[in-house]
């Protein structure tokens, strides 16, 4: 019935901007194929696991960790509070979750390949020829995520602070390989479609973003090397541009992830992660820097108006 009408008004010359609504909602096939999508993602299988299995246990594992974890009731992003900042990796217990985090990381992108690249081998054994051209779409995606899991280890490398029971199986268990995952099913089901120009601007945005992520953590930590500098706030740099550059360049680099992926869905991820940074990470980092710099925070606040969107935020 819903069909049927939807014919009807087609015919009758229905708006333009009333067609891809008739088509999506009254024609009764959005909600079908939104159900075929989420179960041809929910099947893929990492390791023989199915996605939605390791998804459900790394919830569990999420809810036991921020039992674990006992936060203090202080500023928080979720993942991680001023008490996580504050406090020092020095037991083994610390080591274990650090390198949990890298396997989790590690298998993200392993999630990520088997998406991109699984169908296109079963393509290639039953000698499929017409589909089975060079995939510069999916290498595209695959290096994305995993330069964005090596830059997140190598920032890794030069923490002091501890890592959290929620940062380890929320974000390294289910928001990065959801993200990563996302990304590469996008990616993989635009096989046949030419690249673009939207991709070629997506991977030049994700270059970009990467760019202002690392290099102003990169400035800082050298500068904080220096004996001279021990109890002292890096205001240079980036810096000296915005205060949060980096969570700037880690949104605008999920940005450009999303366009090189040609799924316009994806955007989903860049809106989600820039919504919590604005919303919880900024504040929670605020609140750190100002109770352990107290005075050059006040000053560095004053010069430096831009939160986390140079010249506009």
């Amino acid at each position: 019935r819903a069909r049927a009408s939807c014919l009807v008004l087609a015919r009758l010359g229905a708006p333009r901007l009333w067609r891809p609504m008739t088509a999506a909602v009254g024609c009764g096939a959005g909600a079908g194929a939104l159900r075929r999508v989420l179960g041809e993602f929910a099947a893929h299988r990492a390791a023989g696991v199915p996605l939605w299995m390791f998804f459900s246990a790394m919830v569990v594992l999420s809810a036991l960790g921020y039992h674990l974890d006992q936060p203090d009731g202080g500023a928080s992003a979720f993942f991680i509070d001023n008490k996580t900042r504050r406090t020092v990796h020095a037991t083994v217990v610390d080591q274990i979750r650090y390198w949990l985090k890298v396997v989790l990381l590690v298998v993200a992108v392993y999630i990520e390949y088997g998406i991109l690249f699984r169908p296109l081998e079963a393509l290639r054994q039953k000698k499929d020829v017409s589909r089975s051209t060079f995939a510069l779409r999916e290498w595209i995606c695959l290096f994305c995520g995993a330069a964005f899991v090596a830059r997140v280890v190598l920032q890794m490398m030069s923490w002091r602070r501890i890592i959290s029971w929620v940062e380890v199986f929320a974000e390294a268990g289910i928001i990065i390989p959801l993200s990563l995952a996302s990304l590469g099913f996008g990616a993989a089901r635009k096989r046949a479609a030419a690249i673009g120009a939207m991709e070629v601007v997506g991977l030049i945005l994700f270059l970009a973003g990467t760019y202002l992520n690392m290099w102003p953590e990169y400035t800082r930590h050298i500068w904080k090397s220096d004996p001279a500098n021990a109890g002292r706030l890096y205001v240079g740099g980036l810096f000296g541009v915005c205060r949060h550059i980096n969570y700037f360049g880690e949104t605008l680099s999920f940005v450009g992830f999303a366009m090189a992926t040609s799924a316009w869905w994806n955007v989903w991820i860049p809106m989600v992660m820039g919504a919590g940074l604005i919303l919880f990470s900024v504040p929670e980092l605020d609140a750190y820097l100002s109770s352990k710099y107290a005075a050059d925070w006040v000053a560095y606040t004053q010069d430096v108006q831009c939160q986390m969107i140079p010249f506009v935020w």
